[in-house]
């Protein structure tokens, strides 16, 4: 896309990420307009297109996806269409954003950098957390020694079985490729690797506790990356409520709800404690997409490539093959 512009979207798929988190900060971003939404309900999908000040919209993935006037594709659809929306999109000469997971499996990520390879389009997976204020000053932390040398990373969540989610394919297997720990700890697993590389070993745990569904609601692993390990502790069928991220250093320990917006919170042995208040936007993907965008129009560095997006799903399921 070097060369043009204005990076003009069409939308693939306005469910709720797109309402706050990505769609107004696809139109916020400098040198970004959404052109097209796309809904298979043609009305939620004019409906969308109204609300948010587009002024196209259709009930038809081909037309989003051959549009003349676009020139890239932003795909929010459950994570069993990403592949081949992708790929599709690349072959009609479009430049790509895929929410996360990248895909169902591992093997279909590749297929779509193939795709990247054979087209030369860009590819870059939606893992906004890469680019948000707090959680940089948590990278910061973690790799500056500022507590002394980083020990372990501690991550954990706890909810209720009676907590599900909104969107049922959350815990299909066939269609998020997991449950409740594939749709939200995926961005975890891809913030591990961005900070400390890939795993030299990973050990992991999944339960179906709860029987609630076919998907896992326990699960728990413990990762080698070399001076430091991370440890995970996640139950989906709990009657505990939180979670957590923690840095366990030499001289201290740092934390903050991963999830959750709030503060870092530093504590050294003394008993001192003090906090850094970063707040998240409004709009959390911004901050990511202005860097898609310098991507797309300046060839800037991808700031969540193809292959970090397969690599977190590689993460996934080596957790998932157990112990």
């Amino acid at each position: 896309m070097t060369g043009e512009t204005t990076t003009q979207w069409g939308i693939l798929g306005c469910g709720d990420v797109t309402e706050v988190k990505s769609g107004p900060a696809l139109q916020k971003a400098e040198r970004s307009k959404v052109l097209t939404a796309m809904r298979r309900d043609g009305a939620k999908a004019r409906d969308y297109a109204q609300r948010h000040g587009i002024a196209g919209w259709t009930d038809d993935a081909d037309v989003l996806l051959n549009g003349p006037d676009t020139n890239a594709i932003y795909i929010a659809t459950p994570p069993s269409t990403h592949a081949d929306y992708a790929v599709r999109a690349m072959r009609a000469g479009k430049d790509v954003l895929v929410e996360k997971p990248m895909a169902i499996t591992v093997s279909e990520c590749e297929q779509m950098i193939a795709a990247q390879k054979e087209t030369g389009k860009k590819l870059v997976v939606a893992y906004y957390r890469r680019a948000l204020p707090r959680f940089e000053r948590f990278r910061q932390i973690a790799l500056s020694g500022e507590l002394g040398p980083l020990r372990m990373i501690e991550l954990r969540q706890f909810a209720p079985a009676d907590v599900r989610p909104g969107q049922s394919w959350k815990t299909d297997t066939n269609v998020g490729g997991g449950g409740l720990f594939a749709d939200m700890q995926t961005h975890a697993l891809d913030w591990l690797c961005y900070t400390f590389g890939v795993p030299r070993s990973v050990a992991g745990l999944k339960k179906n506790q709860s029987g609630q569904d076919a998907a896992e609601d326990m699960v728990s692993y413990l990762m080698d990356f070399g001076a430091v390990a991370a440890t995970g502790l996640f139950s989906y069928a709990s009657g505990e409520r939180n979670e957590e991220v923690v840095l366990h250093c030499d001289a201290g320990r740092a934390s903050m709800g991963f999830f959750q917006p709030s503060p870092i919170t530093v504590s050294t042995p003394d008993g001192e404690e003090h906090t850094i208040d970063l707040p998240d936007p409004p709009h959390v993907h911004q901050p990511f997409i202005d860097k898609v965008v310098a991507h797309f129009l300046d060839d800037a560095p991808n700031p969540c490539s193809a292959e970090d997006g397969a690599q977190a799903n590689r993460l996934m399921e080596q957790v998932f093959q157990g112990l």
